[in-house]
């Protein structure tokens, strides 16, 4: 293929290579991947993924992050894409490559790039997960969970929202996939979740925990809808942790948070007649000292204004 000529190993060295002939091969590559998808050629599309990489590479040494943007995006559209046409070993290498790209930008402090590829994961395994492809939803969740650690214990709280946001649209996503009650991935998305909640609320990253309870309790109503009672009781049990933790660092909203997530809980599996997950909900929710902050005024707007962040 004309684009893999055009490169080779000692590409990222070539300081006269200018940045406009960079974006001319890019769109070649994207054009080239995106045909080979039609065509089923995994070997094309691996190879397009492996070509962007290296350029994103370059861009994110070079800090330009509007340049590394545009890579990261086609590497989604090309993820998406081979998740849709249910090539799961290509998908899995666009997680990959992606993964890569993550680490150099976290390296390089690069915020904006660092948060827009954590939620090309989400992006590109809710699409693998509607297609019940478990194994990409698997690594991309197990990606996202060890990245939002690192981000919560070096207090980079927008980071971990991201991370958060993408674990919640996997979760959401993995709940609707026709396995058995709380298959492998529903059970790694609340784990992850669970621990970064915890750890956003050691680390008194406030609304990055509420951000955690707001998409376990957005992840607990897509389970009740399937009737899975096991998944809620997780997430319910994974809540209260987290409502604990935040509770021991008086923060207040994510207090609120988590025991409204509870009580939510409680009232729709009480409408839909799960009553085994009503009375975990309920016992959860009792384990909480202060549940008469819960209609403060102040409290419902700020988690209010952090559910729209979010969206």
């Amino acid at each position: 293929m004309i684009f893999l000529r055009a490169f080779d190993r000692n590409y990222t060295d070539r300081k006269e290579v200018s940045y406009t002939m960079l974006s001319k091969e890019e769109e070649k590559v994207v054009s080239s991947g995106f045909n080979s998808i039609n065509d089923g050629f995994d070997d094309g599309v691996n190879q397009a993924l492996n070509f962007l990489t290296e350029i994103g590479t370059v861009y994110l040494n070079e800090r330009k992050e509007l340049e590394a943007d545009k890579i990261v995006g086609s590497i989604k559209e090309i993820g998406k894409a081979t998740a849709l046409r249910g090539m799961e070993n290509v998908a899995v290498n666009a997680i990959r490559a992606l993964e890569k790209l993550l680490e150099r930008s976290m390296e390089l402090n690069m915020q904006g790039t660092t948060v827009r590829v954590l939620l090309s994961f989400g992006a590109i395994e809710k699409t693998a997960a509607e297609q019940q492809m478990e194994v990409v939803a698997r690594l991309a969740a197990s990606v996202l969970g060890k990245s939002g650690n690192t981000a919560a214990l070096y207090n980079k709280e927008r980071e971990t929202i991201a991370v958060v946001i993408g674990l919640g649209e996997i979760g959401k996503s993995v709940s609707k996939m026709k396995f058995p009650d709380l298959s492998e991935n529903t059970a790694i998305c609340i784990s992850c979740l669970g621990d970064v909640g915890k750890l956003t609320a050691q680390k008194s990253l406030e609304e990055a925990a509420v951000g955690v309870e707001l998409m376990l309790q957005e992840m607990a109503a897509a389970a009740m809808q399937e009737n899975l009672q096991n998944t809620v009781r997780s997430i319910a049990s994974s809540i209260e942790e987290i409502g604990k933790k935040a509770e021991e660092e008086n923060m207040e909203y994510a207090v609120v948070q988590a025991a409204s997530a509870l009580q939510a809980i409680v009232s729709n599996a009480g409408s839909k007649y799960l009553n085994d997950v009503s009375i975990a909900a309920k016992l959860a929710l009792e384990s909480f000292n202060e549940l008469d902050i819960i209609n403060d005024e102040a409290n419902i707007k700020k988690i209010e204004a952090i559910r729209e962040m979010m969206r």
